[in-house]
């Protein structure tokens, strides 16, 4: 394995503690409670809700240590159990909290320690302040950190040259609300545009921000590392990648949230004003060049422009004043291979149902095209049962799974996932390669028969059918030429040292 992609003998990922919080307190109470013999009401508080935790989990995915960040900055919770101590876990813990205060704009950050650690706290980056105090009879002292300013850990320059070839990524895309992440956006573009390449500081931010659509990108801790806009009409701007993130699809990936999201407004083409330099990047992304070169701010800009061309292939098949049953309305039980009605889909629970009934049924094959595999609809204890069952029923099943990103699925966790890494042989997964990502379609095809099919796979609006084999051939021909392009991610195999 290359030495760059080695991976640690332990992971670390931001923890829900709505979700994950059992774990976590467990994690406490074995360390602060049975081996530190503390009280056992000392192990959680009501701040618990408010901050950001951290779960680190051993190359086997059990978990082993854990760390909070509270509102006002101070560190604390640190917790690893004893036998995967001297390992590194708790400083990359730290550093996780450390990085994520800096993401949200804290000049310094706190934590409370015995003495005899402080040896520890230091070597990652902590200095003692005041006197040390007593509590319910125990010796501590008060640690601090001053944080770098954000520009010293994000952006150095407006575009990455990426790999369309790179199957591993380190980093997850969504599209944000201005209003909520404002500070952070211009914050980035302060640090490309302003200190990096001297253009004025109107540049981190004007009066289309309110109407325009942005996305940013994140990476395993929640650092934002790229951001980039689009207004309604599909001029795309602003886009800017944290030096050490270039070359790695990030930049890529948010030009195809862009454009992806111009396909979907039906607009025939995407536009942007760009470096010059940077021709090679935008060259591969599917833009040409329009006009001249022109001077901006000192620099040679160029105009890029990429016409939106929907092939056949990826357009549903058209049915026009159709009706359909509305699924749940309806108690009959479809047959697969038999049943020919349209079936209406509009909400979560109808797409949750027909998937599962439709696999239930299934006797060879199950195939999932999906761009972020929905938890709500995919991530569910019963269908994982049912696609188990039907990988292991004979040498002949087969069950192949398509996505756009594995970071969502790897940090969050998935049953899908789970068995995929169980049953190698039976169930792959792949992601799909950027050429074949022109629209945000979903759909499941069952043993070539039935179909499962949404344009988008953020709403609820689509049908199914149990017995529609001229549109599952159509699609299956599709899927057929994303997988054998399909890239392979190391992350979606269970790795082992």
């Amino acid at each position: 394995m290359n030495e760059e992609l080695s991976i640690r003998p332990f992971d670390i990922g931001e923890a829900d503690w709505s979700r994950q919080g059992n774990t976590l307190s467990n994690i406490r109470r074995l360390v602060f409670v049975v081996e530190l013999g503390l009280a056992s009401e000392d192990e959680s508080d009501s701040k618990d809700g408010e901050s950001w935790h951290w779960l680190a989990t051993d190359r086997e995915d059990v978990p082993v240590g854990t760390v909070r960040l509270r509102p006002d900055g101070q560190i604390g919770e640190l917790a690893v159990l004893e036998n995967f101590r001297g390992r590194g876990i708790g400083a990359a813990l730290l550093e996780q909290a450390v990085d994520k205060a800096r993401h949200l704009g804290f000049t310094n950050v706190s934590l409370i320690v015995q003495p005899h650690t402080r040896q520890f706290y230091e070597r990652v980056g902590f200095t003692t302040v005041g006197k040390v105090f007593k509590d319910s009879g125990i010796t501590y002292q008060c640690m601090v950190q001053n944080l770098n300013p954000l520009d010293d850990n994000v952006q150095r320059l407006t575009a990455s040259d990426s790999d369309p070839e790179i199957a591993v990524k380190q980093f997850d895309t969504r599209e944000v609300t201005f209003k909520d992440v404002a500070k952070i956006i211009r914050k980035v573009r302060e640090i490309v545009f302003v200190h990096e390449l001297g253009l004025p500081e109107s540049l981190t931010g004007d009066e289309a921000d309110a109407d325009a659509i942005h996305w940013v990108a994140q990476d395993a801790s929640g650092l934002v590392i790229g951001v980039i806009r689009m207004s309604l009409d599909g001029e795309i701007s602003r886009l800017a990648v944290a030096t050490e993130h270039r070359n790695k699809g990030v930049g890529q990936s948010l030009l195809e949230q862009a454009v992806g999201k111009a396909t979907r407004f039906d607009l025939h083409e995407v536009r942007l004003d760009a470096l010059a330099v940077l021709d090679d990047f935008y060259t591969r992304a599917g833009f040409e060049k329009r006009g001249d070169t022109f001077d901006g701010f000192g620099l040679k800009h160029q105009s890029y422009i990429k016409t939106i061309k929907l092939e056949d292939v990826h357009e549903p098949l058209q049915r026009p004043g159709v009706d359909g049953d509305h699924y749940s309305e309806s108690e009959i039980i479809y047959k697969l291979g038999q049943d020919k009605k349209f079936i209406l889909l509009r909400r979560e629970e109808d797409y949750k149902n027909v998937i599962l009934e439709m696999a239930k049924q299934a006797i060879t094959s199950v195939r999932i095209f999906s761009p972020v595999l929905e938890h709500k609809l995919f991530d569910n204890i019963e269908l994982r049962e049912i696609l188990s069952l039907l990988a292991r029923k004979n040498r002949y099943t087969h069950i192949e799974i398509l996505l756009y990103d594995s970071h969502r699925v790897t940090r969050n966790g998935h049953a899908l996932l789970d068995i995929s890494r169980k049953l190698p042989s039976s169930i792959k997964m792949k992601i799909v390669h950027p050429e074949f990502r022109q629209l945000n379609h979903e759909y499941v095809l069952v043993d070539g028969a039935g179909i499962v099919y949404r344009r988008d796979y953020e709403a609820f609006d689509g049908f199914a059918n149990f017995s529609d084999i001229t549109e599952c051939s159509r699609l299956g021909r599709q899927f057929n030429a994303a997988w054998e392009s399909g890239l392979s991610d190391p992350n979606l195999r269970q790795l082992r040292m």
